[in-house]
């Protein structure tokens, strides 16, 4: 699941991915009271809304200990959006962390209309084994897939988790957004290209300090249809946004807000809360 990928699989699976996010995928409750976060844990409550709408909930929790990380995120409709449809997604990820992340293993399931399902497990940056359903359909101009597409990659939920260098005391730096991501999410191989934008100060429960905001592109490599109006419009798009702020222990940067324009409007992502929305300031780098 991707915030960012060209492919349409249900609303929530879009609005959330992804991805992402991209990027755009908790155990927690997406209503209600926030839940307390353990040591080492990071938590946030996501708002998702379309055209200024609000569609689903989201919650994020992370865990980091002795250099592994496990990821959960949550998302379901909300709101008018559930009249339409009633949706949930739930997406997985742990794996190593080190000056960047290396990821393991992936699930993402997702409930409504249909069942979108992943299964991956990755190895070195390969993926190892796949299960994704439904199967990618066949068509003329359907960009194929090889075994190459499926190296150096990693998945949707992992690539919006950004490891914060060891020698950076002042928390996330405009260094998060100088790097490419190469995403595979189970049917499509896509690039996302960040790079930094702006520094922005941001103050919701749980969190008050600055947020990089990195400028994003969607680049496309195999399984999308390259004769769609939809992929020539993404790769094209160049409003697209993700904001970043350190989570609690510093070891990774959390998404605060994605913003990624489609063609029928605006589709944000944004945190309304952090942890169990206890104060926690970060100085201006």
């Amino acid at each position: 699941m991707s915030l960012f990928g060209s492919r349409t699989r249900s609303k929530v699976a879009r609005a959330a991915t992804a991805v992402a996010v991209g990027a755009a995928l908790t155990s927690a409750p997406v209503a209600g009271a926030a839940p307390t976060a353990s040591a080492g844990e990071s938590k946030a409550l996501y708002d998702v809304s379309f055209m200024g709408l609000g569609i689903a909930k989201g919650s994020l929790a992370v865990k980091v200990d002795r250099g592994a990380y496990a990821a959960k995120l949550h998302i379901s409709t909300s709101g008018l959006a559930r009249i339409i449809s009633s949706e949930e997604s739930i997406a997985t990820a742990k794996g190593r962390i080190g000056r960047g992340l290396t990821p393991a293993a992936y699930e993402l399931m997702s409930r409504g209309d249909k069942v979108t399902q992943v299964s991956m497990g990755l190895g070195g940056g390969s993926i190892k084994s796949l299960r994704a359903i439904p199967e990618l359909m066949e068509r003329d101009d359907r960009v194929p897939v090889t075994s190459a597409h499926k190296r150096n990659v990693m998945d949707p939920l992992s690539a919006v988790l950004l490891p914060i260098p060891a020698k950076s005391k002042d928390g996330v730096g405009r260094e998060v957004c100088d790097r490419t991501l190469p995403i595979f999410d189970g049917w499509t191989r896509y690039d996302i290209k960040l790079s930094y934008k702006a520094t922005e100060r941001v103050n919701v429960p749980g969190y008050a300090g600055d947020a990089i905001v990195c400028g994003a592109r969607w680049v496309p490599v195999a399984g999308h249809r390259e004769g769609k109006e939809s992929t020539r419009f993404m790769q094209n798009n160049k409003d697209l946004e993700a904001w970043f702020v350190p989570s609690e222990d510093g070891a990774i940067a959390l998404p605060y807000k994605i913003a990624v324009r489609t063609m029928r409007g605006m589709l944000v992502v944004q945190a309304r809360q952090f942890g169990d929305g206890s104060s926690m300031t970060k100085a201006s780098n």
